[in-house]
This record gives C-alpha cells, sequence and structure tokens, in this order.
C-alpha cells in the first residue's frame, strides 16, 4: 500500500544498518569533492599560473555556493523529502566535479568552485536528517563518529588518489570524486526508503507534508536567536581554524620543506588516519560523557598545531604530529546529531544545515588566510588555526547539554535481529 508507514522501532536492524551505509556512500565523496580545494591548492596554482590571495579564494567561491545551498536545500528536504533532496544534490555536486574539465582559467574555476559548493551545502542536514531517526538518542554519538569517520575517509581517499596527479592533471582528480558521487546517488534512491513513511525513533507519528510557514524562520523564534547564533559563530570559528591549517597544509609541506608530490599524500595520510581514528572515540566519549566533553578536543587540536609546526623537519615526524591533531580536531563530528536534538524534529534537516552556516564567518576568512599567508608567512597563519580551535573550544562549551541519561550498550541498542 502506497501510503503503509512504518516506525524505526520495528526495522530489523540489519535494514537500519543498511539504509546507514546507503547514506554514507555520497557521503565520501561529499568530503572527496570538497576537500579538493585544499588538496590540490598548490597544483592549480601552478597550472593556472595564480597567486596565494587568488587560490585561497576558491574557498571563498565553494564556501558561499554551500551556505546558499545548506539554506535552501534542506528547506527543501524539511518540507518535501529528505531522501530525494540527497539524491538530487548528489548529482548536482557530482555534475559539477565532472565539469572541472572545462576549467582552464581564473574565472571559470571560480564558477565550478560555486556550482559545486551549492550541492555540496545540501549534503550534510539531508545526511544527518535521515540517519537521525533511525537508532536511539544514546547510539547517536557512536553514528556521528561513524559519519565523521566516512568523511575522514574520503579524505584519505583524496590524499591517496591524489599523490598519483600534479599540476598537468589536476582535473582528474575532480572527475573522480564526480563519477563517485553518480554511483552513491544511484546506491542511495535504491536502498534508503522515502523519509515521509518512516516514523522516527521515539516519534508519534511521521512528519506532516509541506508545513506552512518558512522553516528556517522556526529557527529564530521563540527565543531561540540566542542559540542559533552562537551555533553558527561556533561553526565559522571551526571553519576558519580548519583553512588557516588544513588549508594551507599541503602548500606548506610542499614549498617550506620541499616534499614531492607523494610524500605529501603520505604526510596528509597519516593525518586523515588519526581523524578516522578520532572520529569513533570522540563519538564514543559523547554518548558517554555528554556532547559538550568533546570541547576539550578543539583545545588539544590548538596544542597539535603548535607541536606540528615546531617538531624537526621529517616526514616521518610530521605524520605522527598530523596523526594526533586529526584525531582531536574530529571532535566536532557529534554537531550534527547534536544540532538536531537542539530544535523539534519537523526542523531537523535545517537545523543540521547550521553546520554550514558557519561559512558566513570563513568567506572573507578564506581570503584573509591568502593574504597573511602572503604577508607573513604560512607559519603565522597556521598558528592562528590554533588560537582559532582553542576559542571555538571555550564557546562550545558554553553551550546547552542535550544528552541527560547515557545508557549501556545494551540497554539502549534497541537491536532486533
Amino acid at each position: 500500500m502506497v501510503d503503509d508507514v512504518i516506525r524505526a522501532e520495528e526495522m530489523p536492524l540489519w535494514r537500519r544498518c543498511l539504509i546507514f551505509l546507503a547514506i554514507m556512500a555520497p557521503y565520501v565523496f561529499y568530503s572527496f569533492c570538497w576537500n579538493t580545494e585544499n588538496f590540490l591548492r598548490p597544483y592549480v596554482a601552478e597550472a593556472l599560473q595564480l597567486s596565494r590571495t587568488q587560490v585561497a579564494s576558491f574557498y571563498t567561491l565553494q564556501a558561499l555556493g554551500s551556505l546558499l545551498g545548506a539554506i535552501v536545500l534542506s528547506q527543501v528536504a524539511d518540507r518535501y523529502s529528505r531522501r530525494n533532496t540527497l539524491v538530487l544534490v548528489s548529482v548536482g555536486f557530482g555534475a559539477a566535479a565532472l565539469g572541472s574539465f572545462f576549467v582552464h582559467d581564473f574565472g571559470t574555476a571560480l564558477v565550478q568552485r560555486f556550482v559545486m559548493g551549492f550541492f555540496l551545502g545540501g549534503v550534510f542536514g539531508c545526511a544527518v536528517s535521515l540517519y537521525f531517526g533511525l537508532f536511539p538518542p544514546a547510539l547517536r554519538g557512536l553514528l556521528a563518529g561513524v559519519v565523521q569517520l566516512t568523511y575522514n575517509g574520503g579524505d584519505a581517499l583524496l590524499s591517496w588518489f591524489g599523490r598519483h596527479y600534479d599540476a598537468s592533471n589536476w582535473q582528474t582528480v575532480l572527475q573522480i570524486g564526480g563519477i563517485g558521487a553518480l554511483c552513491g546517488a544511484v546506491v542511495t534512491l535504491l536502498i534508503v526508503p522515502e523519509d515521509r513513511k518512516l516514523v522516527p525513533w521515539g516519534g508519534a507519528e511521521r512528519r506532516p507534508r509541506g508545513a506552512r510557514r518558512l522553516v528556517i524562520a522556526e529557527l529564530f523564534a521563540s527565543g531561540r536567536w540566542r542559540l542559533t547564533g552562537r551555533l553558527a559563530l561556533l561553526c565559522g570559528l571551526n571553519f576558519f581554524a580548519f583553512l588557516s591549517f588544513n588549508g594551507w597544509a599541503t602548500t606548506y609541506l610542499r614549498e617550506e620543506r620541499c616534499y614531492s608530490a607523494d610524500t605529501i599524500g603520505q604526510v596528509m595520510t597519516a593525518l586523515h588516519v588519526g581523524s578516522m581514528v578520532g572520529a569513533l572515540c570522540w563519538g564514543l566519549i559523547a554518548d558517554r560523557f555528554g556532547r559538550r566533553s568533546n570541547a576539550i578536543g578543539f583545545a588539544l587540536a590548538a596544542v597539535f598545531i603548535t607541536v606540528y609546526l615546531n617538531v624537526p623537519p621529517s616526514p616521518a615526524i610530521y605524520g605522527v604530529a598530523g596523526f594526533a591533531y586529526g584525531f582531536c580536531m574530529v571532535a566536532m563530528g557529534i554537531w550534527g546529531p547534536y544540532f538536531a536534538e537542539l530544535y523539534p524534529e519537523h526542523l531537523r534537516a535545517t537545523a543540521a544545515s547550521i553546520f554550514n552556516w558557519g561559512r558566513v564567518v570563513s568567506l572573507f576568512g578564506a581570503l584573509l588566510t591568502g593574504y597573511v599567508a602572503e604577508r607573513f608567512g604560512l607559519k603565522a597563519i597556521m598558528y592562528v588555526g590554533a588560537v582559532t580551535f582553542a576559542a571555538a573550544a571555550a564557546l562550545w562549551w558554553s553551550l546547552p547539554e542535550t544528552l541527560v541519561v547515557t545508557r549501556s550498550w545494551r540497554q539502549s541498542s534497541g537491536a532486533s535481529s
């Protein structure tokens, strides 16, 4: 029957896990395509003869597109279909990545980054809102950890593939990501059920179709504007810290340490492996000690950036320091479920999309990092990343906690075979 509805609690565990894995299929290439901006930065700059400030502007255009996409596409998802919107955005950013074939100058590169960014901006909110209701609250930190692991796995995949390419064939890297995104869209369409027919875990009824009020307006109603503003600022600090350090890491290793593309790929892979390990650990910590406890990860990330910039110049040592930094920076993986828990169920995709609103802070920040790097050197802007992570840790600790009761794995899994 077309109108048949199923509750998440009634679905067997194997099916819920399969749906979760299908949602992760496009997510891998969301990470892959997004991070080509910083990984390919030195090669694109060489190929197109661009300055550091010009190549940093790619992030600005990609982030602007992502911000607009997050605002528009998350509301489409909440009002109509989160599954179908995820398929749409996967096809969109996959096609935009393939469009890198037509990039031959600064102007076309900016357009390609903006279009790809628009569709990338819709992925996070759709993915979080789809997997959020499949499992009970005390497992959401672990799920968020797996999502973050998937994201960093996509980044590691980029480093692995990217080490075989340089300024002469950098477009191929993006095209690999584009093909993967299109395949992920097909997997999602075939396996993930229509969310309008699913009652989320603990929900009383399925989500009503076509809300009358503008969805985003509800994030500022009923005194919520203070919370929404702090979350957006927190995300902005995270993005600025990330692009201040990660955005220049490959350039630092190439220009300051004169490492080959292969060595850079190996060093960056170590950072991403650390992020993958940290993703699961911080997810378990968030489920056991609460969502705010992960703020310590940002504080430690600030410490390890300082260590990274002061260790002896050895690829092995950079790999270890990068692993430690990567382990700590992914403490924010809990933000998807955390943001959704702070708002009503019908705002789930839009609430999760606040993650991308922080790009308002980082839009011009990307250009600022390029200016600082050009004027004061790469180390200066990377130290700014450490200071920003420390400030974000303090802001995170000021937010409300949502996980009141910590349950054991056996009590909270709700698993049925």
